[in-house]
């Protein structure tokens, strides 16, 4: 029998793509990428009692593409995306399309995935004939040292928030409405 999703409810594990991480460059990325989704996890926690549901480790729906969304906040009709990344303290800063930290290329900070995210989330939604806004997504960095984003311009206008604001950074783009049930249960389909 399957659960019925109701409104204010946590589906997935934080993190749970990257237990079998055998994708990644090696077991110590993994476990890095490990601990940001679960610290986020741990902020996210409380939403539920709101009315938010938070879903973690969702398949971005595209025939073989692996990467994976790390969480999606649903309130109302509305969906929000979220990726958690632990990079190493730095001032990070985009010229040209491409971002560097300190005067290195720091290729991860250009990826389009939370962008084809959103794409893609919007398509299959419609595809499904569920109405929702998904709206512009977030990363979330945990930073290891002292870190300045001041500079940095990631693809598709994605917000850039510092773990440590998250909270409150939730809290302002966010509202307490129960999540649509017709938009966790479709999402839920994606989940890994």
């Amino acid at each position: 029998m399957t659960r019925p999703f109701i409104p204010g409810q946590v589906v997935g594990t934080a993190g749970g793509s990257l237990h079998d991480a055998s994708w990644a460059q090696n077991a110590s990325v993994a476990k890095i990428g490990l601990e940001a989704e679960r610290k986020t996890a741990q902020v996210l926690s409380h939403l539920p009692a709101a009315g938010i549901s938070v879903m973690h480790d969702l398949r971005i729906p595209i025939p073989g593409f692996t990467a994976n969304i790390d969480h999606v906040l649903v309130f109302g009709h509305n969906v929000l995306i979220l990726d958690s990344k632990h990079w190493a303290g730095g001032v990070y800063w985009t010229a040209g399309g491409r971002t560097r930290r300190g005067m290195s290329e720091f290729g991860p900070a250009d990826k389009k995935t939370l962008t084809m995210a959103q794409q893609h989330i919007e398509r299959f939604l419609n595809s499904r004939g569920v109405a929702a806004n998904v709206l512009t997504p977030g990363l979330v960095i945990w930073p290891k040292g002292p870190a300045n984003f001041l500079l940095y311009r990631p693809q598709g206008g994605v917000h850039i928030i510092r773990g440590g604001n998250l909270a409150r950074w939730v809290k302002r783009h966010t509202s307490p409405v129960n999540a649509n049930i017709n938009i966790l249960g479709t999402l839920a389909e994606l989940k890994n």
